[in-house]
């Protein structure tokens, strides 16, 4: 039989072991109680830097929660929306699509996303909306505003079609300004009008060299009585355009070739062989007949 002494040390010692898992376990709490506050601190900045919409809501379309972030983008304010739902708040065509979605992530129990728009204060905001599932009957819904997105897509659109139009109309001038006109199915005459820049040479030359190929032309006129002014830049293309026609197989004719356009041809020693030159395009034309009987 133990002494009463012993008996007190022991109940001392398991009083005092009681203690010590006491500590530790109130230790663990409170570590536990300080990263649940940690947690808790970052959900709330988290929060407070959001500006989406967050609505919890149920299988019913019932308002059930709505976050404190974005209420400037709510259809209604909170306290007229919470507990009501979808078509006691809204149009109703507005309340079936967004409850259709609601309902096909509560059915497939998976992420839908939507986009919409609805009246928000003086304006129609677009949003793109997230809806995740909370549980079975119950869903949590993150809408953004993209309303200024839309807008800056809408202007990209209708920035690339006005330019569309404008390259359109700028390639319909072109042909317009440089037109192939058939004389007979073997002659063809090009009038040149206008100042003849590098770009529009280029033109003259895909013109020139399209129709000699497509219509299978054996004389071009290149009628340069319109050009304002021929330099030595403008002389050497024209010289090019003639020897690219020549290399598939057509007679040139140059007409209108003024004296200050034989300068400058005469001043680049430009190789004319071949190229016929007459003073009016129906002298070309004569010249061009007569040579193919």
């Amino acid at each position: 039989m133990r002494s009463p002494t012993a008996q007190i040390h022991r109940d001392e010692n398991v009083f005092l072991a009681e203690v010590e898992g006491l500590r530790a376990r109130i230790a663990e709490l409170e570590a536990t109680l300080g990263t649940a506050r940690e947690a808790e601190a970052e959900l709330r900045a988290m929060f407070t830097a959001m500006t989406d919409v967050v609505i919890v809501m149920n299988a019913e379309g019932r308002y059930l929660k709505i976050g404190p972030t974005g209420a400037d983008l709510l259809y209604k304010p909170s306290g007229e929306l919470l507990g009501k739902t979808l078509h006691e708040v809204m149009p109703k065509a507005m309340a079936d699509f967004l409850l259709s979605h609601v309902r096909a992530s509560l059915a497939t129990m998976s992420l839908v996303t939507m986009e919409y728009s609805l009246p928000v204060g003086d304006r129609e905001a677009v949003f793109s909306g997230n809806i995740t599932p909370m549980a079975d009957d119950v869903a949590i819904i993150v809408a953004r505003d993209i309303t200024d997105l839309k807008r800056g897509e809408r202007a990209l659109v209708e920035a690339a079609r006005r330019q569309a139009v404008i390259e359109a109309q700028a390639a319909a001038l072109a042909e317009l300004s440089t037109p192939l006109i058939p004389v007979t199915d073997a002659i063809v005459v090009l009038p040149l009008i206008g100042v003849l820049d590098s770009q529009r040479m280029q033109q003259v030359m895909d013109v020139l060299l399209r129709g000699v190929n497509e219509r299978r032309a054996r004389t071009v006129i290149l009628d340069i009585t319109g050009v304002a002014i021929v330099d030595s830049q403008v002389a050497d293309a024209l010289v090019r355009a003639a020897r690219a026609a020549q290399l598939l197989g057509a007679r040139v004719i140059f007409t209108g070739v003024r004296r200050d356009v034989a300068q400058a041809l005469v001043a680049l020693q430009a190789d004319l062989g071949g190229v016929v030159t007459r003073a009016t395009v129906q002298s070309g034309i004569a010249f061009a007949m007569s040579a193919e009987r």
